[in-house]
């Protein structure tokens, strides 16, 4: 029976790979509260990226303790949201063999294309839409059967560390179809563990927990969950889904053709569609969302921030002095761009792209430098750089669909105004920058929310609780202009680059 002296609310709670984040949301949509709680990789560097499976159990408790002590609520459902590609093997007892493999761990090349291999042999189509490279869970658990045998005997179960959290909150196996259709191993039109793949590859069913929607109720909190956590025995728990899934719910996609931009760290496009399309799509994944769709996603495979490179490598006595008078020097960096400009004085800048997904890597460079350029012409050229590799690599993806304006717009692009305009420019697209970034905790709580009947489905979650927008950036006309005349200067400059073989 609910309490009549307290609100509603469902808890969402994001476990990243360095931070765990949690929010509370009432059945009026609003924001209760918000808490979150570090827990860094145990080792990252190169290509390994690991994490001890018990930190995020530790950093989750902790989130939940945090939003329970800050407000006074009926708490009535639970979603999860984690990054995707993660992996925690465990034994038949529930203890894990290893430490876990985080999604940005890179050392499975080698299986990756064994993969590609085993799946020709036998036949079989991999699944469409999805890079088979060396982040692929799929690849990770060949590489630990390759490199580690005897812990690779042992393991029974492979869960995502958001799901080993669940296991360990409620005692069930489960997954969501975005987290899943991120491994590489499901089918994705029909939602469900690809049975070719699977015998192509050599791996039980068995091995994989059973897959769900993301608002599907998937257990609930038991006594020993309740007795480690604070949450109330009985509490459901939803499926939740990936960082990604869960933010992109958050950010108000829904609908056929809503579409979500990031830029910095990173950069990407992606369009909601209600069906898989029948064919790959080159330079374009497909992934389950989390309210029974799909995403088309388009990235640039930029490995690191060329922003917090040139701020703090590239001239690092300016970037104390800004950090001195108390400005982050890429924001600092960002307000000489803004001054600077459109064309950087002729100044081109190339971002270089990273080879992991089993492409060769692309070195970046800056082209047409002068004596006369000042800092803020290479500010400038870099922004307009990563907005045009963004546009360039996100054109098959906005022209055979156009999608539904405004596209929404999270990362440090969305927090400059200058950079706003210039990538809506860039994109020939309106935007809504979410200042608030890619809230997945808050999608989750959605989620949970329709899950426990708060909601009637996710359009209405949508309705009641999407993360607020800021105003439109309209598409300048004469910045778009200028910016296609110049398309054909960076793509020759591209050729060049590639033609030197560095």
């Amino acid at each position: 029976m609910a309490n009549a002296g307290r609100v509603q609310a469902t808890m969402g709670i994001e476990v990243g790979r360095s931070r765990t984040n949690g929010v509370l949301l009432a059945a009026d949509g609003r924001e209760l509260a918000r808490a979150s709680a570090e827990h860094p990789p145990l080792v990252a560097r190169g290509a390994v990226c690991e994490h001890d499976p018990e930190v995020p159990w530790v950093a989750f408790r902790r989130v939940a303790a945090r939003l329970k002590a800050l407000v006074e609520v009926e708490l009535v459902g639970l979603g999860l949201a984690g990054e995707a590609g993660g992996l925690v093997f465990l034994d038949r007892a529930g203890v894990p063999v290893r430490p876990a493999v985080a999604g940005a761990d890179r050392r499975a090349g080698d299986e990756a294309r064994e993969l590609v291999r085993r799946l020709a042999e036998a036949g079989v189509a991999p699944p469409p839409g999805r890079r088979l490279g060396p982040c692929l869970p799929a690849a990770k658990i060949l590489w630990l059967a390759a490199n580690e045998p005897e812990a690779a005997q042992r393991v029974a179960r492979v869960l995502a560390p958001k799901d080993d959290v669940r296991r360990r909150l409620t005692g069930e196996l489960a997954t969501d179809a975005a987290e899943a259709s991120a491994t590489g191993l499901l089918d994705l039109a029909g939602r469900r563990w690809s049975a070719p793949v699977l015998e192509a590859l050599g791996l039980p069913a068995d091995l994989l927990p059973e897959v769900f929607e993301g608002a599907d109720v998937t257990g609930r909190v038991s006594v020993a969950g309740a007795a480690e956590t604070g949450l109330p025995e009985g509490l459901p728990v939803v499926a939740g889904g990936t960082t990604l899934a869960c933010g992109a719910l958050a950010a108000g996609l829904v609908a056929d053709g809503d579409a979500l931009a990031w830029l910095e760290p990173g950069a990407g496009f992606l369009v909601r569609i209600g069906r898989p399309p029948e064919a790959a799509e080159e330079g374009v994944e497909i992934l389950c969302d989390a309210t029974g769709g799909f995403h088309r996603i388009a990235e640039v495979p930029i490995a690191t921030s060329p922003l917090a490179w040139l701020a703090r490598e590239l001239v690092p006595e300016w970037a104390q002095a800004a950090r001195a008078a108390g400005i982050e020097p890429e924001d600092a960096l960002l307000g000489e761009a803004a001054g600077a400009e459109p064309g950087a004085s002729g100044l081109l800048f190339l971002p270089a792209l990273d080879g992991a997904a089993g492409d060769p890597a692309v070195p970046g460079a800056w082209l047409g430098l002068r004596p006369d350029q000042r800092r803020a012409d290479l500010a400038r050229s870099l922004v307009e750089g990563l907005a045009a590799a963004l546009a360039e690599r996100t054109a098959p993806l906005r022209h055979a669909r156009a999608p539904r304006e405004p596209v929404r717009l999270v990362g440090r692009a969305a927090t400059d105004a200058a950079w706003r305009v210039l990538l809506a420019a860039k994109l020939g697209l309106a935007l809504t920058p979410l200042e608030a970034g890619l809230d997945a905790a808050r999608g989750a709580a959605m989620l949970a929310g329709v899950g426990v009947g708060l909601w009637s489905d996710p359009a209405e979650a949508v309705a009641r609780a999407a993360a607020p927008a800021g105003p439109v950036v309209a598409v300048d006309p004469q910045l778009h202009a200028f910016y296609r005349a110049r398309e054909p200067v960076r793509a020759r400059a591209r050729a060049l680059l590639a033609a030197l073989e560095i």
